[in-house]
């Protein structure tokens, strides 16, 4: 049986959970959902570990981002249950806007001559929404969430906009 290493960290205020392959990071749950929402994205049984010793690279760089500290991750992705080949190109899509910009859902729709609502799926079932910067969506008139709320994408647009030296100073 496979196993998946878990943890969690905080976010605003909010748990959210991880889970690592020996492959890397393929997992992060919704904020305040707990680490079974991993089994809607990934049915397979799994050995589950709480292992500090597997997890605390993830931890320490995704810390680094949400202190402002970094603008990318310095770790792999295992999507080992992988999406559609179009959910694919979203997600590889979305993980190359740049750190503080935003796109709308219909510029990424028309970048990969896809209908709006093939990416708006793909937003739905992707299973790394911070490492694959979901918030960097937006869709006019509306704060529409993809696996986050409202509250939460707009800290993670800010935390991005704001000068690092500002953030260093209020952590």
């Amino acid at each position: 049986m496979q196993r998946l290493y878990w943890d969690a960290i905080n976010i605003d205020g909010q748990k959210v959970f991880y889970t690592v392959t020996d492959a890397g990071l393929n997992f992060v749950s919704s904020p305040d959902h707990g680490v079974s929402q991993v089994l809607r994205f990934y049915p397979q049984a799994f050995e589950y570990v709480h292992d500090h010793q597997q997890t605390d690279h993830y931890r320490k760089e995704l810390k680094r981002y949400l202190k402002g500290k970094s603008d990318h991750f310095g770790f792999t992705l295992d999507y080992f249950v992988n999406g559609t080949p179009q959910e694919e190109e979203v997600w590889q899509l979305i993980r190359a806007i740049p750190y503080g910009k935003t796109l709308t859902l219909a510029e990424v729709a028309d970048q990969l001559q896809l209908e709006p609502q093939v990416v708006q799926q793909a937003l739905q079932n992707c299973p790394l929404w911070l490492v694959v910067p979901l918030h960097r969506v937006v869709e006019r008139g509306t704060d529409r969430g993809y696996r986050t709320d409202a509250a939460m994408r707009i800290y993670l647009r800010n935390l991005e906009q704001s000068p690092k030296s500002e953030l260093r100073e209020l952590l």
